[in-house]
């Protein structure tokens, strides 16, 4: 469906009410999955010019035709909701050369949504997918012939974010070294969660100040890890260090830390 925001906002007049009347209060609606970030954030300039802002729950779009390049204009949650490599031939490479498949760019893309798009999600297109289907390009995380699976890296790319950074959790400042692109969040559950990607080719040592921690766990992603478990030290003035972030490489902390007032 191709429309435009003052269409959308036409069409969400009638659904919100709809929605209120059938007692489906609880369903929020979403738009618009525009192609490009670009052609988003005209859609939600439109709809809040219409007056329906208030009336959607979360603003969607996807990076296409134009990449995240700064916050969309809205006060309500936004997701990136489908991107992937839709023309490199299958690979299960970390990092070759910056190719769109690898899944070293897809750990900086999700960087750059989190803090550029300050984006409460940040969704792949399709999990799996057989050898077949569109000649084999790079849309899927796994594939699957003829009873066999393989997992690309872009998978640990989204796993190092997904699996510690949990619903619930609020983005926090962090003040990261040079060539580093750090990303900090405390989960509902009151652990903080840092992941920092390396961006040049030497081995970086990273230290966690501030955050008072109890214990720490950290995994890293590179050519020859796949979310590896690694183990960082806990200083008595609880900071975390011990760590060493490799040339392109991610490493993501998961943080305990005591109570607020301890």
């Amino acid at each position: 469906m191709s429309s435009t925001g003052q269409q959308s906002a036409d069409f969400i007049k009638i659904l919100h009410p709809a929605l209120q009347k059938a007692n489906l209060s609880h369903v929020q609606i979403a738009c618009c999955d525009a192609t490009g970030w670009q052609s988003q954030a005209n859609i939600t300039h439109d709809l809040r010019f219409e007056g329906v802002e208030d009336l959607i729950g979360v603003i969607t779009s996807h990076p296409y035709t134009s990449d995240i390049n700064g916050s969309l204009p809205t006060t309500r949650p936004v997701w990136e909701t489908e991107y992937s490599d839709l023309m490199g031939n299958w690979s299960t490479e970390w990092y070759t050369t910056g190719h769109l498949g690898d899944g070293y760019a897809w750990a900086n893309n999700i960087h750059n949504g989190l803090t550029n798009g300050n984006v409460s999600a940040y969704l792949w297109w399709l999990a799996t997918q057989d050898r077949e289907t569109n000649n084999n390009n790079n849309e899927k995380l796994i594939l699957v012939d003829r009873g066999e699976f393989y997992v690309s890296k872009r998978f640990w790319a989204f796993a190092q974010y997904s699996r510690t950074i949990r619903p619930g959790a609020i983005r926090v400042g962090i003040a990261g070294g040079t060539g580093l692109r750090s990303t900090a969040f405390v989960n509902a559950d009151g652990s903080t969660v840092v992941n920092v990607i390396n961006t040049g080719t030497e081995l970086v040592a990273v230290s966690i100040v501030g955050v008072k921690a109890t214990t720490a766990s950290a995994w890293v992603t590179d050519n020859s890890n796949d979310m590896t478990a690694v183990a960082p030290a806990v200083g008595t003035d609880g900071s975390v260090s011990g760590i060493t972030v490799p040339g392109r490489g991610l490493v993501s902390f998961v943080i305990k830390s005591l109570s607020i007032g301890a």
